[in-house]
């Protein structure tokens, strides 16, 4: 999809996301966190990165594999909902 800004904290977007989307996988790094959707033998199908910043979050969503198990319209209304 691509990158964007957004008010609120990686933390609220990443329980946000959790609550609206099935099987999310959470990891968290030095500085980030990671959010993997769609889980199958091959991988995610989608990767949410989310950084902090001085306003809230840098958001970074991109497609890893093609899984149609979190289509691309459910996770951008997700994302939507979820960074406003």
């Amino acid at each position: 999809i691509s990158d964007w800004s957004s008010a609120r904290s990686p933390r609220s977007i990443a329980n946000c996301l959790s609550s609206r989307l099935t099987g999310v996988d959470r990891r968290m790094g030095a500085g980030y966190t990671e959010l993997g959707l769609g889980r199958s033998a091959n991988g995610y199908a989608w990767l949410v990165t989310l950084k902090p910043s001085a306003v809230g979050s840098n958001v970074t969503v991109e497609k890893v594999i093609d899984n149609d198990s979190v289509s691309e319209p459910e996770l951008r209304f997700a994302i939507a909902r979820c960074t406003t």
